[in-house]
């Protein structure tokens, strides 16, 4: 089991790393260097540029949670009817559900406090 944590958390940060590494606005950005105008898809107001980091942050925290859920998932079928097998699978279950919640209501305060409270 621990094996597997090791490597879904491994694959998780790769993944998240290519992301970051293969952004289409770090190419914009390179191919336009010393241009005299923005290049497309590079925010310059400070709260876009605060949602684009919300947006991949709450995305890494749901892939996260989802990938709990699964692992979750696989504790509780290969649990063979051991309850205390049962019962830590029904906890892993359990907090991948309240991570994405906790996501879900972080990405509604931020929406929140930018429309509402910023634009004021």
């Amino acid at each position: 089991m621990k094996n597997l944590i090791k490597s879904i958390s491994a694959l998780s940060i790769a993944a998240f790393a290519f992301a970051f590494s293969y952004n289409t606005t770090f190419a914009a950005v390179i191919s336009t260097w010393g241009a005299k105008s923005k290049p497309a898809g590079v925010p310059t107001d400070i709260r876009a540029a605060i949602m684009n980091l919300t947006n991949w942050i709450l995305g890494f925290v749901s892939i996260i949670a989802t990938l709990v859920i699964i692992y979750g998932g696989v504790q509780y079928l290969t649990a063979g009817g051991n309850e205390d097998a049962v019962g830590n699978a029904k906890k892993t279950i359990s907090y991948g559900i309240i991570g994405i919640v906790i996501a879900g209501l972080a990405y509604a305060m931020v929406i929140v406090v930018s429309t509402v409270i910023l634009q004021a």
